[in-house]
Protein backbone atom coordinates (compact mmCIF):
# COMPACT_ATOMS: atom_id res chain seq x y z
CA UNK A 1 0.00 0.00 0.00
CA UNK A 2 1.25 3.36 -0.99
CA UNK A 3 1.43 6.07 0.96
CA UNK A 4 -1.57 7.78 -0.98
CA UNK A 5 -3.90 4.30 -0.51
CA UNK A 6 -2.48 4.79 3.50
CA UNK A 7 -3.61 8.22 3.70
CA UNK A 8 -6.57 7.51 2.05
CA UNK A 9 -7.89 4.84 3.93
CA UNK A 10 -6.94 7.53 7.16
CA UNK A 11 -9.27 10.06 6.04
CA UNK A 12 -12.02 7.45 4.89
CA UNK A 13 -11.96 5.45 8.63
CA UNK A 14 -11.46 9.32 10.19
CA UNK A 15 -8.64 7.97 11.96
CA UNK A 16 -6.51 11.65 13.00
CA UNK A 17 -3.21 11.86 10.97
CA UNK A 18 -0.45 14.68 10.26
CA UNK A 19 1.26 14.89 7.37
CA UNK A 20 4.75 16.47 6.58
CA UNK A 21 5.86 17.49 3.12
CA UNK A 22 9.47 17.94 2.28
CA UNK A 23 9.26 21.60 -0.16
CA UNK A 24 12.28 23.24 -0.05
CA UNK A 25 16.50 22.20 0.20
CA UNK A 26 19.38 22.37 -1.67
CA UNK A 27 19.36 21.94 -5.39
CA UNK A 28 21.80 18.38 -4.44
CA UNK A 29 18.44 17.07 -2.65
CA UNK A 30 16.00 17.94 -5.91
CA UNK A 31 14.74 14.37 -6.40
CA UNK A 32 13.54 14.24 -2.56
CA UNK A 33 11.41 17.18 -2.55
CA UNK A 34 7.75 15.46 -2.04
CA UNK A 35 8.74 13.33 -0.09
CA UNK A 36 6.52 12.89 3.16
CA UNK A 37 5.58 11.59 6.38
CA UNK A 38 2.26 10.81 7.58
CA UNK A 39 1.84 10.71 11.46
CA UNK A 40 -0.29 8.86 13.01
CA UNK A 41 1.08 8.83 16.99
CA UNK A 42 5.03 9.09 17.70
CA UNK A 43 4.87 4.92 17.41
CA UNK A 44 3.60 4.47 13.74
CA UNK A 45 4.96 6.77 11.33
CA UNK A 46 4.79 6.28 7.74
CA UNK A 47 7.39 6.99 4.84
CA UNK A 48 10.74 8.88 5.22
CA UNK A 49 12.22 12.05 4.33
CA UNK A 50 15.98 12.22 2.98
CA UNK A 51 16.97 9.73 5.75
CA UNK A 52 16.35 8.33 9.29
CA UNK A 53 18.11 11.01 10.87
CA UNK A 54 16.47 13.72 9.10
CA UNK A 55 12.86 11.89 9.73
CA UNK A 56 13.71 11.66 13.58
CA UNK A 57 14.79 15.24 13.53
CA UNK A 58 11.39 16.73 12.39
CA UNK A 59 9.20 13.85 14.16
CA UNK A 60 10.92 16.21 17.25
CA UNK A 61 10.95 19.77 16.01
CA UNK A 62 7.09 18.95 15.80
CA UNK A 63 6.96 17.36 19.42
CA UNK A 64 7.79 20.83 20.15
CA UNK A 65 4.74 22.43 18.25
CA UNK A 66 1.60 23.36 19.45
CA UNK A 67 0.44 24.44 15.88
CA UNK A 68 -3.60 24.14 14.82
CA UNK A 69 -3.15 25.75 11.65
CA UNK A 70 -1.11 24.70 8.58
CA UNK A 71 2.70 25.88 8.30
CA UNK A 72 6.07 25.92 7.09
CA UNK A 73 8.93 24.91 9.43
CA UNK A 74 12.78 25.50 8.61
CA UNK A 75 14.79 22.54 9.54
CA UNK A 76 18.72 22.83 9.40
CA UNK A 77 20.52 19.11 8.69
CA UNK A 78 24.10 18.71 7.58
CA UNK A 79 24.95 22.32 6.93
CA UNK A 80 21.94 22.68 4.64
CA UNK A 81 18.25 24.03 5.15
CA UNK A 82 15.21 22.36 4.17
CA UNK A 83 11.74 23.59 4.88
CA UNK A 84 8.65 21.12 5.37
CA UNK A 85 4.93 21.74 5.08
CA UNK A 86 3.09 20.70 8.13
CA UNK A 87 -0.57 19.57 8.06
CA UNK A 88 -3.37 18.34 10.45
CA UNK A 89 -5.35 16.31 7.36
CA UNK A 90 -8.37 15.46 10.03
CA UNK A 91 -8.49 17.38 13.11
CA UNK A 92 -10.35 15.93 16.21
CA UNK A 93 -12.73 17.51 17.66
CA UNK A 94 -12.30 20.85 19.92
CA UNK A 95 -12.64 20.26 23.19
CA UNK A 96 -14.19 22.63 25.83
CA UNK A 97 -13.62 22.88 29.52
CA UNK A 98 -16.05 24.85 31.39
CA UNK A 99 -15.23 25.47 34.94
CA UNK A 100 -18.32 27.04 36.43
CA UNK A 101 -22.01 26.30 35.78
CA UNK A 102 -23.82 29.58 35.70
CA UNK A 103 -25.76 31.77 33.44
CA UNK A 104 -23.23 32.77 30.74
CA UNK A 105 -22.43 28.63 30.98
CA UNK A 106 -25.88 27.64 29.56
CA UNK A 107 -26.47 29.50 26.53
CA UNK A 108 -22.37 28.96 25.93
CA UNK A 109 -22.93 25.38 25.95
CA UNK A 110 -25.66 25.59 23.33
CA UNK A 111 -23.29 27.57 21.07
CA UNK A 112 -21.00 25.49 21.40
CA UNK A 113 -22.59 22.39 20.78
CA UNK A 114 -23.74 23.52 17.64
CA UNK A 115 -20.27 24.24 16.50
CA UNK A 116 -19.50 20.65 17.63
CA UNK A 117 -16.99 21.39 20.20
CA UNK A 118 -16.50 18.35 22.65
CA UNK A 119 -17.87 19.64 26.24
CA UNK A 120 -17.25 19.53 29.44
CA UNK A 121 -18.70 21.31 32.54
CA UNK A 122 -17.87 21.23 36.16
CA UNK A 123 -19.12 22.80 38.80
CA UNK A 124 -19.04 21.61 42.97
CA UNK A 125 -22.95 22.45 43.23
CA UNK A 126 -25.35 19.36 41.87
CA UNK A 127 -28.22 21.99 41.08
CA UNK A 128 -25.25 23.69 38.22
CA UNK A 129 -23.57 20.55 37.25
CA UNK A 130 -26.25 17.71 35.75
CA UNK A 131 -27.61 16.72 32.71
CA UNK A 132 -30.52 18.05 32.47
CA UNK A 133 -29.36 21.90 32.71
CA UNK A 134 -26.44 21.22 29.75
CA UNK A 135 -28.10 18.84 27.56
CA UNK A 136 -25.10 19.64 24.79
CA UNK A 137 -22.73 18.95 27.32
CA UNK A 138 -20.42 15.57 26.59
CA UNK A 139 -19.67 15.33 30.26
CA UNK A 140 -20.55 17.37 33.43
CA UNK A 141 -18.91 16.54 36.43
CA UNK A 142 -20.01 17.53 39.88
CA UNK A 143 -16.96 17.74 42.18
CA UNK A 144 -14.20 20.27 43.20
CA UNK A 145 -12.55 22.09 40.42
CA UNK A 146 -8.92 21.50 42.36
CA UNK A 147 -9.43 17.72 42.07
CA UNK A 148 -11.27 17.68 38.74
CA UNK A 149 -8.58 19.63 37.34
CA UNK A 150 -5.46 17.53 38.83
CA UNK A 151 -6.56 14.53 36.31
CA UNK A 152 -7.21 17.14 33.40
CA UNK A 153 -4.84 16.89 31.01
CA UNK A 154 -5.43 19.71 28.00
CA UNK A 155 -3.66 19.71 24.39
CA UNK A 156 -3.04 22.74 22.10
CA UNK A 157 -6.80 21.85 21.07
CA UNK A 158 -8.54 22.25 24.48
CA UNK A 159 -10.19 25.72 25.21
CA UNK A 160 -9.98 25.99 29.36
CA UNK A 161 -12.99 28.56 30.25
CA UNK A 162 -13.43 29.83 33.62
CA UNK A 163 -16.51 31.54 34.32
CA UNK A 164 -17.24 29.82 38.14
CA UNK A 165 -19.17 32.40 41.27
CA UNK A 166 -15.69 33.82 43.17
CA UNK A 167 -12.51 35.20 42.48
CA UNK A 168 -10.78 32.51 45.03
CA UNK A 169 -12.38 29.87 42.80
CA UNK A 170 -11.13 31.82 39.55
CA UNK A 171 -7.43 31.85 40.79
CA UNK A 172 -7.86 28.30 42.02
CA UNK A 173 -8.90 27.45 38.53
CA UNK A 174 -6.46 29.50 36.50
CA UNK A 175 -3.35 28.50 39.12
CA UNK A 176 -4.04 25.27 37.94
CA UNK A 177 -4.28 25.50 33.58
CA UNK A 178 -2.08 28.19 33.20
CA UNK A 179 1.11 25.93 33.02
CA UNK A 180 -0.76 23.56 30.44
CA UNK A 181 -0.59 22.77 27.36
CA UNK A 182 -4.42 24.32 26.22
CA UNK A 183 -4.64 26.17 23.37
CA UNK A 184 -6.80 28.34 24.41
CA UNK A 185 -7.41 29.90 28.40
CA UNK A 186 -9.64 32.62 29.41
CA UNK A 187 -11.48 34.08 32.59
CA UNK A 188 -14.28 36.06 33.01
CA UNK A 189 -14.09 39.04 35.69
CA UNK A 190 -13.46 42.99 35.39
CA UNK A 191 -10.62 44.52 34.50
CA UNK A 192 -9.85 45.55 38.31
CA UNK A 193 -10.24 41.55 39.22
CA UNK A 194 -8.48 39.72 36.16
CA UNK A 195 -5.95 42.39 37.20
CA UNK A 196 -5.33 41.52 41.05
CA UNK A 197 -5.95 37.46 40.05
CA UNK A 198 -2.63 38.18 37.65
CA UNK A 199 -1.22 40.11 40.11
CA UNK A 200 -1.18 36.77 42.73
CA UNK A 201 0.17 34.27 40.10
CA UNK A 202 2.88 37.12 39.10
CA UNK A 203 3.72 37.56 42.83
CA UNK A 204 3.98 33.50 43.27
CA UNK A 205 6.37 33.00 40.29
CA UNK A 206 4.55 32.60 37.39
CA UNK A 207 5.85 34.26 34.42
CA UNK A 208 4.85 36.90 32.54
CA UNK A 209 4.67 34.97 29.49
CA UNK A 210 2.60 32.36 30.84
CA UNK A 211 0.16 35.21 32.19
CA UNK A 212 -0.20 36.64 28.83
CA UNK A 213 -1.49 33.42 27.61
CA UNK A 214 -4.53 34.00 29.67
CA UNK A 215 -7.72 36.28 27.67
CA UNK A 216 -8.96 38.29 30.43
CA UNK A 217 -11.22 39.80 30.28
CA UNK A 218 -12.49 36.95 28.29
CA UNK A 219 -14.23 37.59 25.12
CA UNK A 220 -14.77 39.58 22.27
CA UNK A 221 -16.06 43.56 22.56
CA UNK A 222 -20.12 42.73 21.37
CA UNK A 223 -20.94 45.50 23.46
CA UNK A 224 -23.44 43.51 24.79
CA UNK A 225 -24.22 42.30 28.96
CA UNK A 226 -26.75 39.78 28.96
CA UNK A 227 -25.83 36.30 28.96
CA UNK A 228 -26.32 34.89 25.90
CA UNK A 229 -24.67 37.76 24.09
CA UNK A 230 -21.57 37.46 27.05
CA UNK A 231 -21.64 33.63 25.58
CA UNK A 232 -21.42 35.20 21.78
CA UNK A 233 -18.63 36.92 22.86
CA UNK A 234 -16.69 34.31 24.61
CA UNK A 235 -17.30 31.34 21.64
CA UNK A 236 -16.16 34.29 18.99
CA UNK A 237 -12.79 34.11 20.71
CA UNK A 238 -12.22 30.64 20.48
CA UNK A 239 -13.62 30.12 17.52
CA UNK A 240 -11.27 32.90 16.49
CA UNK A 241 -8.19 31.54 18.46
CA UNK A 242 -8.46 28.35 16.74
CA UNK A 243 -9.00 29.11 13.35
CA UNK A 244 -6.40 31.69 13.34
CA UNK A 245 -9.11 34.81 12.91
CA UNK A 246 -8.23 38.42 13.25
CA UNK A 247 -11.47 39.22 15.07
CA UNK A 248 -11.55 42.27 12.54
CA UNK A 249 -14.68 43.16 10.47
CA UNK A 250 -14.55 41.32 6.62
CA UNK A 251 -15.24 44.46 5.49
CA UNK A 252 -11.82 45.71 6.77
CA UNK A 253 -9.72 43.11 5.71
CA UNK A 254 -8.20 43.51 2.01
CA UNK A 255 -8.63 39.80 1.35
CA UNK A 256 -11.95 38.84 3.69
CA UNK A 257 -13.78 35.15 3.82
CA UNK A 258 -16.73 34.94 1.22
CA UNK A 259 -19.41 33.73 2.94
CA UNK A 260 -22.20 33.22 0.28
Amino acid sequence: MNQFEILLQAVEGNVPVQTVTLIAGPVEQSAELGQMLIIFTPERIEGSIIDGNFTEKVVLELSKQEWNQPCILTISYQQAEYQVFWNRIINEKNRTFILGGGHISQPLVQILSILEYEITVVDDRFEFANAKRFPGAQQVVCDSYIKVLQEFEPDAKTAVIIVTRGHQYDLDCLRSVIGTKAGYIGMIGSRRKVEATLQVLRQEGISQHLLDRVRAPIGLDLGGQKPEEVAVSIAAEVVAVFKGGSCLPLRDLRKGVNHG
